[in-house]
């Protein structure tokens, strides 16, 4: 492949990547799957991190919305958390 279409692809892979950033960044609540890719830490790691005791200062505050078993980590509080913003 030559260089011009290299650039091209590269360009393009930065475009989904930043667009798919942008549509995080729109919601409140996100999972820890839309953690992992606004901080780079493993979404394990962050469901792990939220089952800690709250004075453990690796906790990472999370939600469960209506009857779901899901956790939701709130985009500010992560921002906040990892200095984002």
């Amino acid at each position: 492949m030559n260089e011009t279409i290299l650039e091209r692809i590269e360009q393009k892979i930065d475009l989904l990547l930043e667009t798919k950033r942008h549509q995080i960044t729109k919601k409140k609540y996100i999972t820890a799957r839309d953690v992992e890719d606004l901080t780079g830490l493993n979404y394990r790691t962050i469901l792990n991190r939220s089952n800690m005791d709250r004075d453990n200062h690796l906790y990472i505050p999370s939600v469960q919305l209506g009857q779901s078993n899901r956790k939701y980590f709130e985009r500010k509080v992560i921002e906040r958390l990892f200095h984002l913003s």
